[in-house]
This record gives structure tokens, sequence and C-alpha cells, in this order.
């Protein structure tokens, strides 16, 4: 029996703008909205106010925005507008030129070879992470733990840990801008942020507001410094140093330390939590990993354990699948174009849901069940690239990757050698969509020692 793991139920007929935007239900998890064809058909073209929408789920329509036509297809203004406070013109917004400059500066710190130069690092703060954890059989909250030790990761991968931002006070900002930036509301639709005035919205405006002045203090005290260490953001800054005015300098600096600092943990944390979660959920699968993970272990060597864990791997790219981190992408067309034989004018939005584009009827077999066997090599050859995107696609898929994928598995695998893990006896995990996709609650899971 193979382990179903929590969804939405979907609805029998799409509820339209109005409805989501009323509905505090939908409003708050655009999971709850999606209709049930949605995960049958190809093709969905919406009206929203003044935009048109073209939802597609087909893979070659998909390479085709993200690949084969890319110039055509930019972030579109109000993603850019929702995220410019928080990211400026980091990597994350910057477009054309700014964008490729930017990438390029960046691409040394991701390489497989400076992935591989950290693999210790993460091996250090995964073994710190089992040594504080629980494991008496009681229940411990494991997002919690794992935004803990992503957190970690980030700080003294790329800023040699002196952000100076503590754990509790940094998830907190994290959790509210997050809850508030992924809100569904009209202010966000419309360009007026004047009318968002829930709570949510100013708890998220103040912990941006946190987070930025905090990060903002870290970069002028490294720009000042006279001996910085040679890290990610030295580098960086160093480089645009080298092209713009101090202040400007400055500027970007900043803009692509919020990225990385927000982004660069948030999505791992969460896509670690869901893997605990399914492993729990199918005790064969949480066995065979535990047992591959002790043999890799074995070896000693942080840097070598990724290569050992091809099941444990598997289980990670389907966690991606069932629970996309970014589980909606849009993208405006900048000139007229066809998708899906339909036509698509300048000004319209593009649409892809990853969430459900990985669970699409006629894209997998029995997509809402958990499967690791769904990425053995035999399956991965039968399968079209563009029906799998956790880290989106194209020229613009995640630079962080590879960092991404080696951290997880040393922290999940490491996590495995000692701890076993097991559902929570009348606790509901839900998934909840906001700027990403995380468990509503926290991952309330009975932890005990191997």
């Amino acid at each position: 029996m193979r382990f179903r793991p929590s969804a939405p139920e979907p609805l029998e007929r799409d509820p339209g703008i109005l409805p989501m935007l009323f509905n505090p239900r939908m409003a708050r998890n655009q999971l709850t909205a999606i209709p049930r064809d949605a995960f049958e058909r190809t093709y969905r073209r919406l009206k929203v106010l003044q935009f048109t929408y073209h939802g597609i789920n087909d893979p070659e329509a998909i390479k085709r925005v993200f690949l084969d036509n890319a110039a055509n297809y930019r972030r579109p203004a109000f993603v850019k507008r929702m995220l410019h406070p928080l990211l400026g013109e980091g990597l994350l917004n910057a477009e054309g030129e700014e964008w490729r400059t930017q990438r390029r500066l960046m691409a040394g710190t991701f390489t497989p070879q400076a992935v591989a130069a950290a693999a210790p690092l993460f091996a250090k703060l995964a073994e710190r992470s089992c040594d504080r954890t629980p494991g008496d059989g009681g229940i411990v909250d494991m997002a919690a733990e794992a935004t803990r030790t992503t957190l970690e990761v980030i700080d003294e991968a790329l800023y040699s840990g002196q952000t100076g931002m503590p754990f509790d006070e940094a998830s907190t900002y994290v959790r509210d801008m997050m809850t508030g930036m992924g809100e569904l509301r009209l202010g966000m639709l419309v360009g007026l942020d004047m009318l968002d005035i829930a709570p949510a919205q100013r708890r998220a405006r103040w912990a941006r507001r946190m987070l930025v002045r905090r990060m903002a203090a870290f970069i002028h005290r490294r720009a000042d410094a006279p001996d910085p260490p040679e890290d990610f953001v030295t580098r960086l800054y160093r480089a645009f140093l080298a092209e713009h005015p101090r202040d400007e300098a400055i500027q970007l600096t900043l803009d692509n330390a919020m990225t990385f600092f927000v982004a660069g943990h948030e999505t791992t944390a969460n896509a670690l939590a869901w893997a605990l979660y399914l492993l729990a959920g199918d005790a064969q699968a949480q066995d065979w990993a535990r047992e591959e993970a002790q043999a890799a272990w074995a070896i000693g060597d942080p840097a070598q354990v990724v290569a050992r864990l091809p099941y444990l791997k598997m289980v990670w790219e389907e966690t991606l699948r069932l629970y996309p981190p970014a589980h909606r992408i849009d993208r405006e067309a900048l000139g007229d174009d066809e998708l899906c034989g339909q036509k698509v004018r300048k000004g319209d939005m593009i649409t892809v849901w990853p969430w459900v584009l990985h669970r699409h009827k006629a894209l997998w077999d029995e997509p809402d069940l958990f499967n690791p066997e769904n990425f053995d090599p035999e399956a991965k050859a039968g399968r079209h690239r563009y029906q799998y995107i956790p880290f989106g696609a194209g020229p613009r898929i995640c630079i962080g990757m590879g960092f991404a994928q080696s951290e997880a598995l040393l922290i999940l695998s490491r996590w495995l050698t000692e701890l076993r893990f097991a559902p929570a006896p009348g606790r509901s995990v839900d998934p909840l969509a906001d700027f990403t996709l995380r468990p509503a609650g926290g991952m309330p899971l009975v932890v005990e020692r191997v």
C-alpha cells in the first residue's frame, strides 16, 4: 500500500477570482481554490481583472516558455513589485543584461567543486542538529528544526556566520513575511499596496523592514572591514564595487544577500520537513533510506556521502514532485505567441503550477501517492524533461539547485542515521501555499533514537 500524503481536495469547478479574494481560506492558501479539471487538462484560460491568464500543463508548451522562446517571457510586473521591497534588484528580480551579469558573478559559488567543498560544513551542522533534537519518543516540530539548520548553513556558508541574526528572531520574521507576501489580495493585483491593511500584511511589512535593516547593517560592516573573510558576500561586494559607485555596490550586495538568506534556506527547510513527513508515512521507505544512509556515512568522508545515496535521492526528488517549493510560476508575454494551439497576446500572463503539473493525471501514474520509484533511472529516462520543474527551468533555473540538493541529502541522511520518525497521533499536516509551500503549523513528528 502506497502512502497517500496530505493535499487539499480539489474543487468541482473553478471558483473565480472574487470568491478567491473574499474567501479567507482560499486567499491564504491558493491550493484550496484549484478545480479538479486542472489536474486533467493541458490548457486553461482565465480572465482575472484586466489580465488574461493561460494556465499550461503541456511539457512542450512549458519548454517553449522557459527555454525555446524564453526571451519573450519575463517575470510579471506585479511579481517584481511584490518582491522589490525585500529583494530589490537582486538576482531574482533582475532582467536582461543585469541578470546575466549577476548570474555570472555568482556562478563560482555554486559549481560542483564549490558545493563539494562545502560538504564538511553541511555535515558539521547536520551533526549539531542531531545532537540538539530530542529522541525520547516525544513530538518534535521538525519543520522548526529544519529551518534552524538551513539558516545556520546559509549564514556560515555564504556569510561566515557574521549576519548577527538570532535564529528565533530571523525565523519569525521570515515566516511572517512569507505569509503576508503569499496571500492573494486586491492590492497586489491592482498595484496599490495601500489597500493591503489586513494584520497579516502589516506584520509582513514590519518583518521585511526588520530583516532588511539587520542585513543592511551587516553589509555596511563588511564593506568597511579592512580584512573581511573571503566568502560569498565579500566577493560579491568587490565585484559590484568594480563596476558601480560604492553606495550602489552596497545596495546590490544587500539585495542579493537578502535573496540568498531568505530563499536559500526557506525552500530547503520546507522540502526537508516534507521529506521527513513522507518517510514517516512509509516505514519501509524510511528503513531502506536509513540502511543506505548508515552505510554511506560509515566511509567517514562527507564529500563522498551524497554519491552513495541513490535511493534517498529518489526520495528527495519524489518529495519535490509532491511538494514543490515553488508551487506557482508566472510569466508575462512580451509579444504574441502560440501555446497549446491557443493564441497568446502581448501582455497576457502565463501560469505554470508545479503543484498541478507534478500531480497531473496525464503525466504521472497514481500521481497523488508517494512513490520514490518515480525517479529510478528507467522512469526518469522515459519522462519529458519539462513535466518536472521543482527548481524552475531554462536559463533562469535556480542557481543554487546543486547546493540545495547536496545540503538536503547530507542533513536528511544524517538525521536518518540517528533518528527514527513516525506520524504524531491525532496531528494533521496540511500544505500551505503562501510564498513557498510549507506545512501549516509546522511538522510534528514522533522522534526516537535509532
